[in-house]
């Protein structure tokens, strides 16, 4: 039986900085409860680490390499496949509200949803309009995203949670609901209202990661350069915390506006029988490894590892509610809700539903994938020609160059990390040993067994989801 459906999407949001996850210092507790109703994933990994080809990956259930999602300047067209149309096609009463992030502007969205809200579409002209007018007087100094404490910050998020109620309140038709709401929070720039950041107590802020000259030799030079350009390394360890304390509140703001929402389901009596899923869709350095924002081709769990959660509606299985450390991938969560609602897949697409995990099990996928970067021969991955004026060169800049934008892919098990790098030093990680993976372990000769499996491992990954045939037919005569 098809449920009513809510999947949120927050921006930047790394698993570590949510409450249910342990961390003391983050306040999350409406997300938190929604944890305990449904089953929460510690081990949910994006495909690619940044905005638009994350999402264009999760919504289509192709890797970002199976159809050239590997830059914010490619976005879905009209015909290729996307989950709210295959929620549409099959009876739903799609809402989407929120910014875009992966439909090209001319596309026409009534293919993809019955109603529309977008609190977004006038800030983002206006933000774009500022940009191309910034001049060398409008340099930064750091390009940290840091402003700390700032009051009356217009936030679309709140409007866009607050038409979410409204509709909740008023929807009457005889068609089951599919709710996207595509969100902000916490994306940078880093700044708060007083109120939110009061709430987070700076003593239990865990400590930053930092890495020696030695440990910094070995990491891609892309971080090198934006650590060089950002200047947060000569930042002591409590700017730092601050950085962060200032991170988690806005997790914190989003949570309370969330939490409405949710009160909003129990008070029209649609809690029960509404699968939510909340998730993001990366994360974000927030200060470590002296680095803030995000990048594009490289992949420490603070950027890969994300947030999620399902909480499924009464009668859709019998669910085992609890966290699990199952690898799950993010291009899963399409599959699942078709899984759990009846909907037929209408396309190939890689994705698996995680059902059986939902209703007990606990092994799934032996290894998550993330991707990034570009070839030498790909100027229009690059996303160059950013001045100095823009709050993005720190990192643009390292991306226009060479090998720092190498094309790189990341496989990924319970222990172990590997890192193919196409024009630099490859990585490799021992989690159980480098949880905070500052030890670049490649030229250990003890890993090199295993370094050769997991490599192995890539290839027949990227064999197998490297294309996809059309479903439907062309006539040829």
């Amino acid at each position: 039986m098809k449920k009513n459906i809510i999947w949120i999407i927050a921006d930047q949001w790394r698993a570590d900085s949510i409450g249910y996850t342990g961390n003391k210092a983050v306040v999350t507790p409406n997300l938190d409860s929604l944890a305990e109703d449904g089953v929460s994933f510690s081990n949910a990994f994006c495909q690619l680490p940044v905005c638009v080809p994350s999402r264009c990956s999760f919504l289509s259930g192709w890797y970002p390499h199976t159809h050239g999602y590997r830059t914010m300047h490619y976005l879905m067209p009209e015909y290729e496949p996307n989950v709210l149309k295959t929620f549409k096609n099959a009876g739903y009463y799609v809402y989407w509200g929120g910014r875009n992030d992966f439909l090209r502007l001319d596309a026409d969205q009534d293919k993809y949803c019955d109603e529309r809200h977008d609190s977004f579409a006038a800030q983002f002209k206006k933000a774009m309009s500022q940009a191309h007018k910034k001049t060398n007087k409008d340099i930064k100094p750091d390009y940290t995203f840091f402003n700390g404490i700032k009051e009356d910050i217009d936030s679309p998020d709140i409007p866009e949670l607050q038409a979410a109620e409204d509709f909740i309140k008023s929807y009457s038709d005889d068609k089951p609901s599919f709710m996207y709401l595509a969100l902000a929070l916490p994306h940078p720039p880093y700044q708060i209202e007083k109120k939110w950041y009061d709430m987070i107590d700076p003593k239990k802020i865990p400590d930053p990661i930092t890495l020696t000259d030695e440990e910094d030799e070995k990491k891609p030079s892309i971080e090198t350069g934006i650590r060089n350009n950002q200047d947060i390394k000569l930042w002591d360890n409590d700017k730092l915390k601050d950085l962060k304390r200032v991170y988690y509140a806005m997790g914190t703001k989003l949570d309370y506006y969330i939490g409405k929402l949710i009160d909003t389901l129990k008070e029209t009596g649609h809690y029960d029988d509404t699968t939510i899923v909340f998730m993001a869709d990366h994360g974000d350095y927030s200060g470590d490894f002296g680095i803030s924002e995000k990048n594009q081709n490289t992949f420490e769990d603070v950027l890969t590892n994300v947030p999620l959660i399902i909480k499924p509606a009464e009668g859709q299985g019998a669910p085992v509610l609890r966290s699990t450390d199952a690898l799950v991938e993010l291009i899963d969560v399409q599959a699942t809700l078709m899984g759990m609602n009846g909907v037929e897949e209408d396309h190939t697409q890689f994705g698996k539903s995680l059902e059986p995990v939902i209703n007990g099990e606990n092994e799934f996928r032996a290894y998550v994938y993330t991707e990034g970067g570009r070839l030498k021969n790909e100027p229009q991955a690059s996303e160059s020609g950013h001045t100095k004026a823009s709050p993005y060169w720190a990192r643009l800049n390292e991306q226009a160059q060479m090998p720092q934008h190498t094309k790189a892919l990341m496989i990924r098990d319970d222990r172990y990390k590997y890192i193919y790098r196409l024009y630099e030093q490859d990585e490799f990680y021992d989690l159980e040993k480098d949880s905070l993976e500052k030890n670049n372990e490649i030229n250990n000769i003890q890993y090199a067994t295993i370094i050769g499996n997991m490599k192995n491992q890539l290839l027949e990954h990227m064999v197998s989801t490297s294309d996809v045939v059309p479903v439907k037919e062309d006539k040829r005569f």
